[in-house]
């Protein structure tokens, strides 16, 4: 994808819409309430967001899966308009917790987790900094071999290129993984949620990783295999773990979730990322990589991992849904 006007007014909107979310969310939080600087924030927000969601209509993109030039993608622009309306739907009918509610998952699945998505080799902001890094470390270390994983001998042989990537990443791509830092975090605390909420996160975050591996190795010789690979990880990963028992509560009457604090989707969140990261900088260094049975198998296998405990994770709290209600035992005669 270029950098047309177009492009430049949709990216430049999102990644205000990025840095601005936070500030918004931040001052109708705590015990100290702020708001004034709720309002300015969070109307410039929805601003950007508007400018975003309508600027990506005009967008095509034929390098990725499409339909007309429509990549899965763009289903978060309607989900981005429903989205405000619905907010501010609530708002009009005194409804603050709902509107909250709603704009903070506005944010981060319109902002983070489509900003997530610009980090693919294909994407514009992806192809700058694969592509950078490539590049520079090409020319500073011409003695890597393409045998074996670029990113292992960098490890092993010149650590210090590591310094080098981490320093030359734009400061967008700490401000997604800071957004899923907080998105991780809120799975810590003890709290309540209905069965959507509970769903949403699992399955959005197992169709991130059947993107990451499309994009990464859809055009491979290999796709299939690889395609098997991770549905046959996944799916085993979510036998061995849907049956276990669900550490929480459900009750039916409210339609809600009673769930303790857990570290563990944090960690998966993290893993996911890290594992974009490094394959995306791995193929920018050695696209032949993608032909390399030793190099994609596992990849794919390891999305099958982080796919398989998520979905598990959720499968445990659906039977807590769906189980059939205890019948009362019938009397003596």
């Amino acid at each position: 994808m270029t950098l047309t006007p177009l492009v430049a007014i949709h990216m430049s909107a999102a990644l205000g819409a990025l840095a601005l979310g936070p500030v918004a969310l931040w001052a109708r939080q705590g015990r100290v309430q702020r708001p004034r600087l709720h309002r300015a924030f969070g109307y410039a927000w929805v601003t950007l967001m508007l400018a975003t969601a309508l600027s990506a209509i005009f967008i095509r993109d034929f390098s990725l899966p499409n339909w007309g030039g429509y990549t899965p993608i763009h289903l978060l622009v309607p989900v981005t308009l429903l989205g405000l309306l619905g907010a501010f739907v609530n708002l009009a009918r005194h409804d603050v917790a709902g509107h909250a509610a709603l704009m903070r998952r506005l944010y981060f699945l319109a902002c983070v987790g489509a900003g997530v998505f610009t980090l693919l080799p294909g994407r514009y902001l992806g192809g700058l900094l694969w592509g950078g890094a490539a590049a520079a470390l090409s020319s500073s270390h011409p003695d890597l071999s393409g045998d074996v994983p670029m990113l292992l001998q960098l490890v092993t042989h010149h650590p210090g290129a590591i310094a080098g990537i981490l320093k030359n990443t734009p400061l967008y791509v700490w401000g997604i993984l800071a957004g899923l830092l907080v998105l991780g975090a809120t799975q810590v605390r003890d709290r309540s949620a209905s069965l959507l909420r509970v769903s949403a996160m699992p399955l959005a975050m197992t169709a991130f990783s059947a993107w990451g591996l499309a994009s990464a190795f859809g055009g491979s010789p290999l796709w299939a295999p690889v395609l098997a690979l991770w549905l046959g990880t996944a799916a085993a990963v979510l036998a061995a773990t849907a049956w276990g028992r669900a550490n929480a509560t459900y009750d039916a009457a409210a339609r809600r979730y009673a769930l303790p604090g857990s570290w563990a989707p944090l960690a998966l969140i993290v893993g996911i990322f890290l594992t974009k990261y490094a394959v995306g900088v791995e193929l920018a260094l050695q696209p032949g990589q993608i032909a390399q049975p030793g190099f994609a198998l596992p990849v794919a296998a390891l999305y099958g991992v982080f796919s398989g405990l998520f979905v598990g994770r959720a499968a445990r709290l659906w039977r807590l849904a769906w189980r059939p209600a205890a019948r009362p035992l019938p009397r003596a005669a």
